[in-house]
């Protein structure tokens, strides 16, 4: 399985130096990064809405869904650009992006304990969240193949979710900074996946596995070649 990784890595990468540029970056591909992850959470917004936002067209719309809108696009910026320079992704970069999704409420974990509606898995102790953080990032500079390290980034950051609200967004972000910085292309998880995109949650949460979601991620990888940078 490894081997197959491996290859289907150095196949993306490939693909990605050919066909991938952070120019080629449109506003298209982030209008549909952006609703998609909104509309996980069960807003009421359509593609057009997101669209008009992005594109300055802001006077027929909330207020806060506008700033979302908006902070959601600079906080995929934020990291395009980290991974555009090559920088390290730190704890502090972690919560500086979250900030920029969440305005004046980020960048702060939660103080007390949560559960998930709808999962088998509750997250980490308030009081356990700097170790589990400690911990991740000690994972991921370590020198696991890339694609392992791809999942692992979203994955564990959606188990420990540090913050009280964002977590998901903010994991969707980290992970196409870890597509990016490994010479990949961005991807976009689509809410009407979302059921799909849960079970590869649960998957690793409850059964420690990661091939349920890098499996999803090839798919995912495919259609980004396929729809916006071909």
């Amino acid at each position: 399985m490894e081997k197959f990784l491996q290859e289907k890595y150095e196949a993306f990468k490939k693909l990605a130096a050919e066909r991938f540029s952070y120019d080629k970056i449109d506003l298209e591909f982030i209008v549909d990064l952006v609703y998609n992850s909104l509309t996980f959470e069960r807003r009421v917004v359509t593609r057009e809405d997101i669209k008009n936002i992005l594109s300055g067209k802001h006077e027929n719309y909330d207020e806060n869904l506008v700033t979302t809108a908006e902070n959601h696009r600079k906080a995929f910026l934020f990291m395009a650009d980290l991974a555009k320079r090559g920088e390290p992704l730190t704890e502090s970069k972690l919560k500086d992006c979250h900030s920029i999704l969440m305005d004046e409420h980020g960048g702060m974990y939660r103080t007390f304990n949560i559960s998930i509606q709808g999962s088998q898995h509750t997250p980490p102790p308030h009081y356990k969240i700097y170790a589990r953080i400690d911990e991740y990032f000690e994972v991921l500079r370590g020198d696991d193949l890339p694609i392992n390290k791809i999942a692992y980034s979203h994955l564990q950051l959606a188990k420990i979710h540090p913050f009280l609200d964002g977590n998901g967004r903010l994991a969707r972000l980290v992970l196409n900074y870890y597509m990016l910085v490994s010479g990949l292309a961005p991807i976009i998880i689509p809410s009407a996946d979302k059921e799909k995109y849960f079970q590869c949650l649960e998957d690793y949460k409850v059964k420690k596995t990661t091939l349920t979601f890098i499996n999803y991620l090839i798919q995912l990888e495919e259609v980004s070649f396929e729809k916006y940078f071909k």
